[in-house]
């Protein structure tokens, strides 16, 4: 009965319409994956619904993740179609997500448990050999017994050994150590991504899909401000850089430094420094950061990304570009912009005793600049690298007056532009 559902499945499964090559966006399904030789087995999977990912609302598939065994029991029974089955077989299973595929995983007779001679529990978040998994492939597809051996010489210390020549002899692995190929690993952790590759080998009805490349990532903007060596504030200047150094914005969502971040608190390590309180100066757990929300800013602000929030400081502080700056106070006021790009931004933080800067690293079409804002200066430096030519996103800005500060912003891409207008006024 096993093999006609599964002849079913795959029928399904091909008739299903699948993302063609030119239909993905650049860099494909997954964003984390750019560069694996697993890739186009992974975007297959996706395209049959096999995968959904590694994250809830993120476009990753954590291919270097080793895969847990309710991990597992979703992908086969996705892939192969095993019917739901009544509850039981194990008794460590009930607050697991993957509850009901590993029901059926075992009443498929595909898994027996993984405390033997009990055999009643699955160990569901433990992550699973190349070994164990070859049995799992071999019983949920039903391989042949292999007629001659594959050449690995690593198998005399493992009772996976009939399974993996079985899975070798049937195309679905050719070893762990290319190019000679003459070891399989089976004691390994097998990863998402090699996961993704030994489904794809055994559904002869799968094609690998190659995604369109994703465009040179580069600096796309940069920016710097000064301060001050040793003060408290300093200290949490950098802590929340050393925080962000690395986050990745996924293209179409929106990243808010409130939302990332949390509140500061001294359990984070931020400490005593002053803050604005009503137009003069208190002291505040986490004081001075609204510096690194100024550069945070202005880098976006340069880089042309699309601004969802910020606000400036009630007073105008020399050592910020007038206007163009930003303030934070959880959770209320933010900084935050959308990725309005189709590649991923990754924001670089780095500081020294005087100074934090902000980098933005993505493609906007070949637009990149580097800025500065000199202690007491009222307007920032900024300087073109690369204008990218006509493709290229770039970007104009100015503020003008003072108290009341009208500020302007002019992205120019594809020969079309837009111009956006802030007003704030300082108190003094």
């Amino acid at each position: 009965m096993r093999r006609v559902l599964l002849t079913f499945v795959l029928l399904v499964l091909a008739a299903s319409p699948a993302a063609a090559q030119e239909d993905l966006p650049p860099g494909g399904t997954f964003y984390d994956d750019q560069g694996s030789v697993h890739e186009p087995d992974i975007e297959a999977l996706a395209a049959s619904g096999i995968t959904r990912g590694c994250h809830d609302t993120k476009p990753i598939f954590c291919p270097d993740q080793p895969i847990t065994r309710g991990q597992m029991a979703a992908f086969l029974v996705r892939a192969v179609g095993f019917p739901a089955a009544e509850g039981g077989h194990f008794r460590d299973t009930e607050d697991s997500i993957y509850r009901d595929e590993i029901e059926a995983l075992a009443a498929a007779g595909v898994t027996k448990g993984c405390n033997p001679p009990a055999n009643d529990r699955f160990c569901p978040e433990r992550t699973i050999t190349r070994g164990e998994m070859a049995t799992f492939l071999v019983r949920a597809f039903e391989l042949a017994p292999a007629e001659e051996p594959s050449g690995f010489r690593d198998l005399g210390d493992t009772v996976h050994a009939e399974d993996i020549e079985a899975l070798a002899a049937a195309g679905i692995t050719k070893g762990c150590n290319p190019p000679a190929n003459d070891r399989y690993c089976p004691h390994s952790k097998v990863t998402r991504a090699e996961m993704a590759t030994f489904l794809v080998r055994a559904l002869p009805d799968l094609e690998p899909i190659t995604p369109p490349p994703l465009p040179e990532i580069q600096r796309v903007s940069r920016f710097t401000t000064y301060h001050k060596c040793c003060e408290p504030r300093v200290h949490n200047i950098q802590l929340i850089a050393r925080t962000l150094d690395g986050y990745v914005v996924y293209p179409g969502e929106t990243f808010s430094i409130n939302k990332v971040v949390g509140p500061r608190t001294r359990a984070k390590g931020y400490v005593p420094a002053p803050v604005l309180c009503g137009g003069a100066y208190c002291e505040g757990i986490g004081g001075g950061i609204s510096q690194f929300a100024t550069t945070m800013f202005n880098a976006i602000f340069w880089g042309g990304y699309e601004e969802v929030t910020h606000r400036p400081h009630s007073i105008w502080i020399d050592r910020y570009p007038r206007g163009i700056e930003a303030t934070l106070g959880y959770p209320n006021l933010d900084v935050a912009f959308r990725n309005d790009t189709v590649t991923p931004v990754t924001i670089r933080t780095r500081y020294t005793d005087t100074s934090i800067t902000v980098e933005l690293w993505g493609n906007a079409g070949g637009w990149q600049v580097s800025g500065y804002h000199p202690i007491g200066a009222t307007k920032s430096v900024i300087e073109v690298i690369d204008d990218g030519g006509s493709d290229g996103r770039k970007v104009s800005g100015k503020a003008t007056g003072f108290p009341s500060v009208r500020i302007e912003r002019t992205i120019t891409q594809h020969g079309k532009s837009r111009t956006e207008t802030w007003f704030w006024t300082y108190r003094n």
